[in-house]
């Protein structure tokens, strides 16, 4: 029986494509962007996270725990992948990131929220980490939906291979594709990674008809750059016409996520890797879309910042 990893599942989604959608967040990505919003998804697997505020110092996880040494540190070569410290916590201070689900499991959940989907024409959307790097189970959980007439989308940041694509493209209705940056060294140095395989498949998949929706996520002062933004337009123009583009405002919460101490005394401190930046205002995001808009492409923007 196929098996993936997801960390979290977000009921009654409206940013994540057409309607109201049940939005499953798959664990593992190929990218380290310094401003990840979903840091706990990095990890493919099912691992500890750590919120100290919640703790009250009662030793259940230590009495239960075989990483434990006698002076109370924890060592991550002893750790046996138990997870009893995190069922022992009574407050939450210690949470298991991550479950191993079936494509039963998950379609379970879809037929429950089906009515949600049929009355406001959503649907389900897979997303990460990056949910294509568990491609073999993707495809039978999207052809498991289409069978049972559900939409479906795929979240993707396109730093896979190009036959993961093709496992899931004739299940997937619509293609979130996120383009973050279009100087390869600049990409390089924000995500870890170059573009060229992000920008290849995207041609490819345009090629192939593919309904896909660009998404940009803005950095501020990063990707948020006019020239970048430019740069995105012109690069679509020449790579199958005019888009459906979103902007997605930056969010500052992601980074209290950074801010939870490591699990282990041998793991490095973790910190956000771009304290102190602020959402953009209206305005400056108001000028993105007037320079996308006059390229010829349909621009919506995401906001989450009310003040903005």
């Amino acid at each position: 029986m196929k098996t993936a990893f997801i960390f979290d599942v977000k009921h009654y989604a409206v940013h994540d494509g057409p309607g109201i959608r049940t939005t499953f967040f798959f664990q593992g990505c190929a990218l380290r962007c310094l401003w990840c919003q979903n840091p706990e998804s990095l990890l493919r697997n099912a691992h500890v996270v750590v919120d100290a505020e919640k703790c009250i110092s009662c030793g259940a996880c230590a009495a239960v725990c075989p990483a434990e040494r006698p002076d109370g540190q924890r060592l991550k070569g002893n750790c046996l992948r138990c997870f009893s410290c995190a069922a022992a916590c009574p407050t939450g201070a210690l949470r298991l990131c991550g479950r191993e689900v079936t494509v039963g499991d998950l379609l379970k959940t879809v037929r429950m929220e089906q009515p949600f989907y049929e009355t406001s024409g959503g649907g389900i959307t897979t997303s990460g980490g990056e949910c294509l790097l568990q491609a073999d189970f993707l495809e039978d959980f999207l052809r498991g939906c289409r069978e049972i007439g559900v939409h479906t989308a795929v979240d993707t940041c396109g730093a896979v291979p190009f036959h993961a694509f093709e496992r899931v493209l004739p299940y997937t209705d619509l293609f979130l594709y996120d383009l973050k940056l279009m100087d390869d060294a600049l990409h390089r140095q924000c995500t870890g990674a170059s573009n060229a395989r992000i920008l290849e498949n995207l041609a490819r998949l345009l090629d192939l008809g593919a309904h896909v929706r660009i998404r940009v996520p803005l950095i501020p002062g990063i990707t948020d750059a006019p020239e970048n933004i430019e740069a995105i337009g012109e690069w679509l123009l020449a790579n199958g016409g005019s888009r459906q583009i979103d902007l997605l405002q930056y969010n500052s919460l992601a980074e209290s996520k950074y801010e939870k101490p490591p699990f282990y005394v041998d793991e490095p401190p973790n910190s956000y890797p771009l304290p102190g930046l602020r959402p953009q205002s209206a305005e400056a995001i108001r000028a993105l879309e007037q320079l996308l808009k006059r390229q010829g492409h349909a621009v919506r923007s995401l906001v989450w910042s009310v003040g903005s």
